[in-house]
């Protein structure tokens, strides 16, 4: 497993971030003192999504760092009593990226990822050189026409999985398969994404590292009429990447949003949700004209 990005992996430091609540931990290519790009992954994702952009990588333009979310990867479950509402990942970051004082920071976004750093960049815009949200445009809201059933559903959810727990398996190549059957892309690439997303338990067997309560539905969403606010406070550039499989609801966030954003250019990439992981060669290239340029 891995051994298309075994290098690449090998060269990576890994990087970890002291919160109040606990350890948000993370990969960097290049010198953690001085960093350019800091990418942030999707849902049930970690930071291994971002190996294939790694590696194409050229570290003379700076570090750059692929974090794992809360409850993600090897970073630190919340306390108990905590949950993991959505606002909550873009506050992490948001610290993070003040605690650490970056500045003429890419920040780059897949799916829950990207709609984290929407929130981040309109908050901190003069730490930002740029914005590359990968298949996440707007945020997931409510105009509160169902808010009761949204708050029903949220508490159930949250009582049912408090005491969750996932299924292991005896092979790795079992969670492989599960995973696969709700995967876009290739087996590979799922494999890549397990060898951070999973471990070996007491019993020997395999199981998931994401917190249970990850998967808990969300009791409250934004109306939309605050996201046109939040996003016209972004005043750096933003390009938004779409795969040409990617999600057909993302045209219509682009279309109800598209005119909050100043300095906005979409391109359309080879691939589906995932396309970071398919097509990084464009994704590093372009990161690497951004990094270059004044």
């Amino acid at each position: 497993m891995l051994s298309a990005y075994s290098k690449t992996l090998a060269a990576a430091n890994a990087v970890s971030y002291r919160l109040p609540w606990g350890t948000i931990r993370g990969l960097c290519w290049g010198n953690p003192g001085q960093v350019a790009v800091v990418c942030t992954h999707g849902w049930l994702d970690n930071a291994h999504s971002f190996l294939p952009v790694a590696e194409h990588w050229d570290t003379r333009q700076g570090a750059l760092i692929a974090l794992d979310f809360a409850g993600h990867g090897l970073s630190d479950h919340r306390p108990a009593g905590n949950h993991y509402h959505f606002i909550d990942y873009a506050y992490d970051l948001w610290l993070i990226i003040q605690q650490q004082d970056w500045q003429n920071l890419t920040l780059v976004g897949h799916s829950m990822g990207g709609f984290a750093a929407n929130i981040v960049a309109s908050l901190c815009s003069d730490r930002l050189k740029h914005l590359i949200l990968i298949e996440a445009f707007g945020l997931v809201v409510s105009d509160g026409e169902d808010a009761h059933q949204q708050l029903l559903d949220g508490f159930q959810s949250r009582r049912k999985l408090s005491c969750g727990r996932w299924r292991d398996y005896s092979e790795l190549a079992s969670a492989v398969d599960a995973r696969l059957k709700t995967a876009d892309f290739s087996k590979e690439l799922v494999e890549m994404l397990l060898q951070r997303g999973c471990y070996r338990n007491a019993k020997g067997r395999w199981q998931w590292r994401a917190d249970p309560q990850v998967k808990s539905t969300s009791p409250y969403r934004l109306p939309a009429a605050t996201v046109d606010q939040v996003l016209a406070k972004i005043d750096v550039p933003v390009t938004l990447l779409r795969g040409e499989a990617g999600y057909s609801k993302l045209a219509n966030a682009v279309e109800r949003w598209q005119h909050c954003i100043e300095q906005l250019n979409i391109n359309t990439l080879p691939g589906g949700h995932h396309l970071h992981m398919e097509s990084p060669q464009a994704i590093a290239t372009l990161l690497a004209n951004i990094c270059r340029a004044e």
